[in-house]
């Protein structure tokens, strides 16, 4: 089974980035997703490589595990959250084979804006490229997601189920043939 490890942009477990990613991991029974959780890794100090701390160690052979990745996030400040590019950063490494090297990765940004994060996305599909990952060529943003989910946290928004759906399928279908 193709295991593909989630990373979502947001420490919070109520914001619409885990909401979204809660959607997608319900969505397919061909795969197996495997939320990583990356709040607890120091900060990326390439002096530390010598002797990497257990937490990036761990990190690494979990993300070493992972036929491919999800990474959902909102947008900061036109950015990506700081945790979530510590994260990145600690993978990215060593040169010139990172750990993420020719990973497979569906990327959807969000945001309570009407341009869902679109920068953050452009942001984080060139730095992926860079570092050799196979970004999947898709541009998935989701503006003013506030309206998308009811009370319950469920995606209410067909067409933004849709356009996840579709592009989760097409990832999926994808990654059969690598």
């Amino acid at each position: 089974m193709v295991n593909i490890g989630v990373l979502v942009g947001s420490l919070s477990k109520h914001s619409y980035s885990q909401k979204i990613a809660n959607y997608l991991m319900t969505r397919s029974q061909a795969v197996k997703f495997v939320q990583v959780n990356y709040d607890i890794l120091p900060l990326y100090n390439p002096d530390l490589e010598k002797k990497p701390p257990l937490e990036w160690q761990v990190f690494r052979k979990v993300i070493d595990k992972m036929d491919a990745l999800l990474i959902v996030t909102q947008e900061y400040n036109f950015s990506i959250p700081g945790g979530l590019k510590n994260a990145i950063d600690v993978v990215s490494v060593p040169s010139p084979r990172p750990h993420i090297y020719h990973k497979p990765v569906l990327l959807v940004t969000d945001s309570s804006g009407s341009r869902g994060g679109a920068n953050a996305n452009a942001h984080i599909q060139q730095m992926l490229r860079y570092m050799g990952m196979d970004v999947m060529n898709a541009f998935i943003t989701i503006g003013n997601v506030q309206q998308d989910f009811d009370a319950n946290d469920q995606l209410i928004n067909h067409d933004v189920m849709k356009e996840l759906d579709n592009s989760l399928n097409d990832f999926i279908k994808g990654l059969d043939t690598k």
